[in-house]
């Protein structure tokens, strides 16, 4: 066997090795990260809109970069989502309609999150993983944080990702 022939069997064998990891991660719908408590006030409401969108993008970046799921963009499911969003509060807490999303999206699972602000001081990030396919919550924490600011929060999505993570390489 010539050297450039067993090089091209170990990519190979690198190539399906690599598109059969990802064939067992399941795929996962990420929704916005949302608020609730108290909010401060309308004063603060462009500052927490803002560190939302900041916070929901390193959620999803944390994640895809663990390798554990397979992201599902929401792009195609935006007007749902919308239309949702017009009807319910809060997606984490709307009778399931977060699982109509992972349908429509073909996902296994629907991972939503939100911080609860007590005060400009004391908050807690919550987090639980659904299947699709079940209904049945996978995984549900929640982790308190102190600071109503951006660092605070992306603190604690990365204290909650390492979790995540820790958690999965347990089981």
């Amino acid at each position: 066997m010539t050297q450039s022939f067993r090089f091209a069997l170990a990519l190979l064998a690198c190539v399906a090795g690599s598109v059969a990891a990802a064939a067992e991660r399941p795929t996962l719908v990420v929704l916005d990260m949302e608020i609730i408590g108290d909010l401060g006030g309308p004063e603060f409401a462009k500052e927490h809109e803002a560190r939302l969108q900041a916070a929901s993008a390193k959620l999803r970046d944390s994640l895809a970069s663990t390798g554990m799921y397979q992201l599902v963009d929401t792009a195609p499911a935006q007007d749902a989502i919308d239309q949702l969003k017009s009807r319910h509060r809060y997606l984490h807490d709307c009778n399931g309609c977060d699982l109509d999303i992972g349908r429509q999206l073909g996902a296994d699972q629907v991972l939503v999150s939100w911080v609860y602000r007590v005060s400009a001081l004391v908050l807690s990030l919550h987090y639980e993983i659904h299947d699709v396919a079940s209904e049945q919550v996978l995984a549900r924490k929640s982790f308190a944080f102190r600071g109503d600011n951006d660092t605070a929060w992306m603190r604690a999505i990365d204290y909650m990702v390492r979790d995540l993570k820790e958690s999965r390489s347990q089981n």
